[in-house]
């Protein structure tokens, strides 16, 4: 489990976006809410208010990225399985 099966997901979770939203720009537009959220959580983050609204946003605009999330998931266990080792 390696990166490049983090990226085959994410790539899998993208095509099925294209073919869900038929909007122009659905996935851009989705890109630049995520990275404007991010960037409010790196100014915001000792505020823990703002910043647990803006963590829920985050998840929200994320949430189409399933294949993502678990390859990710499946990612970190077997990485901490390795450091205990």
């Amino acid at each position: 489990m390696g990166p490049s099966h983090i990226s085959e997901a994410f790539a899998a979770d993208l095509e099925e976006l294209a073919r869900k939203h038929i909007a122009i720009g659905f996935i851009l537009t989705l890109r630049e809410k995520l990275d404007k959220n991010i960037e409010r959580f790196e100014l915001y983050r000792n505020d823990p208010k703002y910043s647990t609204k803006i963590k829920r946003k985050i998840k929200e605009l994320a949430s189409p990225f399933h294949r993502l999330h678990a390859a990710l998931h499946e990612y970190r266990l077997h990485s901490s399985n390795r450091e205990e080792c």
